[in-house]
């Protein structure tokens, strides 16, 4: 280990220190003025770029390598590190503009997704995914105590502390009025952005995947991408900390590189390596959430202006921040661009989370016997075609609401295939799947699926059913 042994410099000794290496500084009372409110230290991240390499050679054998040396380029100048120090500022506080959009919008679907099932389901272990509510059961202690190690439980001592330090007048007219706990839909507008991505991470896959499509991320099935925007969510964590604790930006090295980017058209040239090292990848997926958000959005117009104008007028390449080739020509950053809308129409997106749902494999496993899948595939296509079976088409699949199988049977419920039958759930299967969920008067207020589950249907109740539709 090295003593550090430098001595201290006072604003003049660091200004003769950068001219002595080469650095212009036209005026030196500006320029300590500078040094005086940014910092030496902060601003040598800026100048770095415009050190000399220099060669070191190698040891025996090795080749030499290259290294940054104390000399600045020649003709460098203070006023262009100014400038740099200034673009970066510039692009922080833009930055910080499209993460507020983003995380208000998270922090309301997180409430009204969560609290649809219960006001209390972030107290939940059951509400939510195993991984977040998962203890460390090799070493536990009494009672269940050990529930405690649980990323769950930890995040509930941030939420209890927030809670508690929390002046917000909505807060204390709730704990006036109802006392403790707070329902979900108020505690995540106390959650830090931290908070609120480590509760996405924690919530069951089709919670996420509810959030994803309600942000315009789709995955090739037509579903809700959750596994994609929690990891935006966490590299958007990474990049409002770096720029709310006013950390350099512009060239930096992403520590939490954003990922699933091939699987969203308008984002897939931002998924090579250089582009999500650096902030540009960051930059596009802010683009597309503010154009989900608002699409009257300028706020992607004003990047692209703020990447090329920016950089040009100080002299840098757009590769330094992780810029693609051609990357202003991408449809994201066009006066034109229109968001990609949801790929099922709303209608049909609203009947298909009324229901539990499984594949044709799964479907086939349940109601043929067979051990050969192709024959089980068969099967499922044989009583969808003769609309014993209701299958929903989403992309290039269907998808088999679980109500209509008698998993102990080992076939479609009697009662659904003749309902189905006279429904004709194979021309018109979103129409079947509505007067399924749907409250239906004929049948007392109450819908066909839940009289079905309440063991009260009978073919006499779905004769005069479907004859008064």
């Amino acid at each position: 280990m090295t003593t550090y042994d430098k001595p201290f410099k006072s604003l003049a000794d660091q200004v003769s220190l950068l001219r002595q290496r080469g650095l212009i500084v036209d005026n030196e009372a500006a320029a300590m003025q500078v040094l005086s409110k940014i910092g030496y230290y902060r601003l040598s991240g800026y100048w770095y770029i415009y050190r000399v390499q220099v060669q070191i050679p190698g040891a025996p054998g090795e080749a030499p390598r290259t290294a940054i040396g104390d000399e600045f380029v020649p003709g460098t100048t203070f006023d262009r590190v100014l400038e740099l120090y200034e673009f970066d500022r510039r692009l922080r506080l833009h930055v910080l503009d499209a993460i507020e959009r983003i995380e208000v919008a998270l922090r309301v679907q997180l409430g009204y997704t969560l609290g649809a099932g219960h006001p209390f389901a972030h107290l939940d272990p059951a509400s939510l995914d195993r991984t977040f509510t998962a203890f460390d059961d090799q070493n536990p202690v009494v009672s269940k105590a050990h529930w405690l190690t649980s990323g769950h439980a930890q995040w509930l001592t941030n939420v209890r502390r927030n809670e508690d330090r929390s002046k917000e007048d909505f807060v204390k007219h709730f704990k006036a009025k109802y006392g403790m706990p707070l329902p979900v839909w108020v505690v995540t507008e106390l959650l830090t952005f931290g908070s609120l991505s480590t509760l996405l991470a924690g919530l069951k896959p089709a919670h996420k995947n509810l959030i994803a499509a309600s942000f315009g991320i789709f995955d090739e099935n037509c579903d809700g991408d959750g596994a994609a925007l929690t990891k935006w969510i966490m590299n958007l964590t990474y990049l409002r900390n770096t720029c709310a604790h006013h950390v350099r930006l512009w060239n930096k090295n992403m520590i939490e590189q954003v990922s699933r980017l091939e699987g969203t058209p308008d984002l897939a040239h931002a998924a090579d390596a250089h582009s999500r090292s650096r902030v540009y990848a960051s930059l596009a997926i802010l683009a597309y959430l503010t154009s989900q958000l608002d699409p009257k959005s300028t706020w992607r117009l004003e990047t692209a202006e703020l990447i090329k104008a920016g950089l040009a007028a100080i002299g840098q390449p757009d590769s330094r921040i992780g810029c693609p080739r051609g990357w202003e020509n991408q449809p994201i950053w066009s006066t034109t661009y229109q968001p990609p809308a949801d790929p099922l129409p709303a209608e049909h997106r609203r009947i298909l989370q009324r229901f539990e749902c499984i594949g044709t494999s799964e479907v086939g496993a349940v109601i043929d016997a067979s051990a050969t899948p192709s024959r089980r595939t068969s099967a499922v296509r044989y009583h969808r075609a003769r609309s014993r079976l209701l299958g929903f088409p989403v992309g290039k699949t269907y998808r088999f609401p679980t109500f209509q199988l008698d998993a102990a049977g080992k076939r479609i419920d009697p009662l659904v295939e003749e309902a189905n039958v006279g429904l004709g759930a194979q021309d018109r299967p979103w129409e079947v799947g509505a007067w399924w969920s749907t409250p239906n008067k004929e049948l007392d207020g109450v819908s066909p699926m839940d009289l079905l589950r309440a063991g009260n249907l009978t073919s006499d109740l779905i004769a005069a059913a479907i004859r008064a539709r």
